[in-house]
């Protein structure tokens, strides 16, 4: 049985996931999304299957080297990836190699969120995945609109591309 004070104790987890102590039992369980998080994510997605592409949100990409998961590789989850044209995945699968991935979807609104999207750039670019949208939300408003900075991986570094409101996506 654990005590309130053990759980006072233990070691922040990262966003999206929360400790819960139930009926005496520690659980380690994964937070569900806010609204204008799903809401953002699924506008992108859609843009994208618009254009020909599959695409998923909250994805494994295989490799990038900052949590151990499913299947014994390094991966990292992704709010959301659009798969290379013709690729189709394995309707089962959650872990995606990074060649197969041709755009990384990250959606952020608090300051620190940005910061670690901008950390990413340098794992993203590692693995050569071809483009990079961070997507930031208004924290400070009740605007559920985001702006997307596009980026492109030019060499080994990302270039912005282009911005624009996710609200003004073109649907074709």
């Amino acid at each position: 049985m654990r005590t309130r004070a053990e759980f006072d104790t233990l070691p922040t987890v990262p966003r999206g996931w929360a400790w819960e102590l139930r009926s005496g039992r520690l659980e380690l369980s994964l937070m569900p999304v806010t609204f204008w998080y799903s809401r953002i994510v699924f506008q992108v997605l859609d843009f994208w299957r618009d254009h020909g592409y599959e695409a998923a949100g909250d994805q494994y990409v295989a490799d990038s080297g900052f949590a151990r998961g499913e299947i014994g590789q390094h991966n990292f989850v992704a709010d959301g990836v659009v798969f290379q044209p013709g690729h189709r995945p394995d309707k089962h699968s959650t872990t995606h190699a990074p060649a197969e991935l041709f755009a990384v979807i990250e959606a952020v609104w608090q300051p620190a969120q940005v910061r670690d999207a901008i950390d990413k750039l340098r794992v993203y670019s590692m693995l050569g995945i071809p483009h990079v949208w961070i997507v930031r939300g208004d924290h400070d408003t009740d605007d559920l609109d985001g702006f997307v900075s596009m980026y492109e991986l030019v060499g080994e570094d990302y270039k912005l591309t282009g911005s624009t409101l996710v609200s003004e996506l073109n649907p074709n």
